[in-house]
């Protein structure tokens, strides 16, 4: 069986590309889930709708959201 020849740059290059490609893959899935949530028009009018409750103030902080269930804050 013949040696590898792997240059001090070949090497510096795959060192490289081993430390990379975990941060591509995360990245990726990232683009894959975004592009997952924009082509749901279910979502995406659900999402748009809560921007519109947002921006209209119909919201609730978290103490009254727990009195209008009728919980205490210490139930939880």
């Amino acid at each position: 069986m013949g040696k590898t020849a792997l240059t001090d740059e070949d090497r510096r290059n795959l060192k490289i590309l081993a430390n990379e490609v975990p941060k591509l893959r995360l990245l990726f899935e990232g683009f894959l889930e975004t592009l997952e949530i924009l082509s749901d028009t279910a979502l995406m009018e659900s999402i748009r709708a809560s921007e519109k409750d947002i921006q209209e103030g119909r919201l609730l902080g978290f103490k009254e959201l727990l009195k209008e269930l009728g919980l205490d804050e210490k139930e939880i």
